[in-house]
């Protein structure tokens, strides 16, 4: 092992990884993970279960060219990878995946702790086989601690680490957002904390465990009110008691806590929190200038300092009712526009406001079509939209550092070429493999 894990790309290869390799052993709760090196260029290698990964089978679904249900979940993480399959639960499985890590630069997976030890392909082992391997795990609550055992859903995953808190109503349940998130932030730092190992093993030539907890990704999503306490909002969304209110005090206004942040409009929603206190009601003073700019509004919600507003509330000055037709007011101004009208006025008027796009919005979106976020791509006859670059090199570069995305591929579609090139096999050994169901 040479102390510079560095290696040369390939001439004319774009990609800033093109010259380095992954094994994606992850199944739905990581797939992010091995896209978003594939779009720098890696060779991304995707292992499934001889039957076919379960992101194949992840809601929502399309019909391809053949009329079959064909999975979008998949098609949107499964491209721009090499797919190949293994049984991993199998002794020669296992025997495949050691011949394969002898020669790849990262491994990312997403099984529970303990079950890649048991397969005899625990960092410990597989790095006696390739010292400089960078070995990626992605677990629920890490890979020990009193925790790591238990079992978990996206959902109990994303409670554990905090962000269900801040969306319940004074005293009620949490509600949940729509489509899992907890994985997906997990995922994206599992690809982070790659990289991160990968500039040390340019220093020395080691690879590492990158060992990533879901609920610690999650609990990123909650710094809005961890911080908020720095700019003077103690009380800002965690707690439930202002000081000495004899009520709860809801610091959004709006209110966050009562879901009153969605306002309809001409075309659909925005979000906006009628702010108050010392970190942000002055972006409500701002709203409720331009109201009174437009005769929209009373002359007593004109002369409101929504700053100092909290201790009028707290002091009984202020009562619900009073906020009420305030947001009455708010709610007819702004119901008359359209979200690119009250966006640009937001944006002048220094207003916290911002447009709740539908998916047709934002796949027709002026600003994605001139950063060419959106890459067409044919899945199995099917013609996609799909996310292209995470992020853009804003100075010449000689490399591009991000590579055209290609579709997802089928099950075991790599076999022949990967297997060749990595292991040797023939394909006369090839098929015996996949006959025996090893791949």
């Amino acid at each position: 092992m040479t102390s510079n894990h560095a290696k040369a790309r390939p001439v004319g290869q774009a990609g800033w990884l093109a010259p380095y390799r992954v094994l994606d052993l992850t199944d739905h709760r990581g797939a992010l993970a091995g896209q978003m090196l594939a779009k720098l260029g890696a060779d991304v290698i995707l292992v499934e279960p001889p039957a076919g990964s379960d992101a194949r089978r992840m809601a929502p679904f399309a019909s391809n060219a053949q009329g079959e249900p064909l999975s979008l979940f998949w098609s949107a993480y499964g491209a721009g990878k090499r797919g190949i399959t293994c049984d991993l639960d199998s002794a020669e499985g296992q025997a495949l995946l050691r011949r394969l890590v002898a020669s790849v630069d990262f491994l990312i997976e997403s099984e529970d702790p303990q079950v890649m030890s048991q397969r005899g392909l625990d960092h410990a082992q597989l790095r006696e086989i390739n010292p400089a391997l960078i070995h990626v795990s992605i677990t629920a609550f890490g890979s020990d601690g009193p925790k790591a055992g238990w079992a978990a859903t996206d959902l109990t995953a994303w409670a554990s680490g905090g962000p269900l808190l801040p969306t319940r109503d004074p005293g009620k349940t949490p509600l949940r957002i729509a489509v899992p998130q907890a994985y997906l932030h997990a995922s994206a730092d599992a690809a982070g904390g790659a990289m991160v190992a990968h500039f040390a093993r340019l220093r020395d030539g080691l690879g590492q465990h990158v060992d990533i907890s879901v609920q610690q990704s999650a609990a990123q999503s909650t710094l809005s009110s961890i911080l908020s306490a720095a700019v003077g909002h103690a009380d800002y969304s965690i707690g439930q008691d202002a000081r000495n209110a004899k009520k709860p005090l809801d610091l959004s206004g709006s209110g966050a806590r009562t879901r009153r942040s969605k306002w309809l409009v001409q075309d659909g929603l925005v979000e906006m929190h009628l702010a108050m206190g010392p970190a942000s009601g002055r972006f409500t003073n701002n709203l409720f200038a331009w109201l009174k700019e437009a005769g929209a509004c009373s002359a007593e919600f004109a002369e409101w300092d929504w700053v100092a507003l909290p201790q009028r509330i707290e002091s009984g000055e202020v009562d619900d009712s009073l906020l009420e037709t305030a947001r009455e007011q708010v709610a007819a101004f702004v119901a008359t526009r359209t979200k690119r009208e009250l966006m640009d006025e937001a944006h002048r008027r220094k207003i916290l406001m911002a447009p709740i796009m539908t998916v047709q919005d934002i796949a027709h979106s002026p600003h994605h079509a001139a950063r060419g976020f959106f890459q067409p791509v044919e899945h199995e006859g099917l013609p996609l939209q799909l996310p292209g670059p995470f992020a853009f090199a804003m100075n010449p570069v000689a490399v591009q550092p991000f590579v055209a995305i290609r579709p997802a591929p089928t099950v075991g579609q790599d076999n022949m070429a990967v297997y060749g090139e990595l292991c040797g096999l023939s394909s006369n050994e090839i098929a015996a493999l996949a006959a025996k169901g090893v791949i």
